[in-house]
């Protein structure tokens, strides 16, 4: 552990600028994610992500990334994005009375028990949700 944590220091001290941007990634006012915990923020390969926990499997989903084009997904606090949900036994995309009549399967992703759409972070292979079903 205690060499893990010299190999990590060491890793931040290298990227200099870079790292000490990471530290400020949230919890403060001009930081991509100021109402995030530091525990919600993880980085996908370079790009950091706020994530919430799906208690199905345990990890960490993330739902919005600071990618290089800006903010990708939407805002977990917000309920602008949550649409109603399909009706029962109903499809969950690509039918026109579905919840997500012009998703592709492979946007679909259940967070929680609530199916969501999703797009892909580019530079990723990450996939953060843009709207969810209720």
């Amino acid at each position: 552990m205690k060499t893990l944590s010299m190999i990590a220091g060491t890793g931040l001290l290298m990227l200099g600028t870079f790292g000490i941007a990471q530290a400020q990634v949230s919890g403060t006012p001009n930081s991509p994610f100021p109402n995030a915990a530091p525990h919600e923020i993880r980085t996908v390969n370079g790009i950091p992500c706020r994530t919430v926990l799906d208690r199905e499997s345990g990890a960490r989903v993330p739902v919005q990334c600071a990618a290089p084009t800006g903010m990708v997904g939407m805002d977990p606090t917000s309920t602008g994005s949550i649409l109603m949900g399909p009706p029962a036994g109903g499809a969950i995309s690509g039918t026109p009375t579905s919840a997500f009549p012009t998703a592709a399967p492979h946007e679909i992703r259940i967070i929680n028990g609530v199916p969501c759409r999703t797009v892909l972070v580019q530079g990723t292979s990450e996939r953060v949700p843009v709207e969810c079903a209720r």
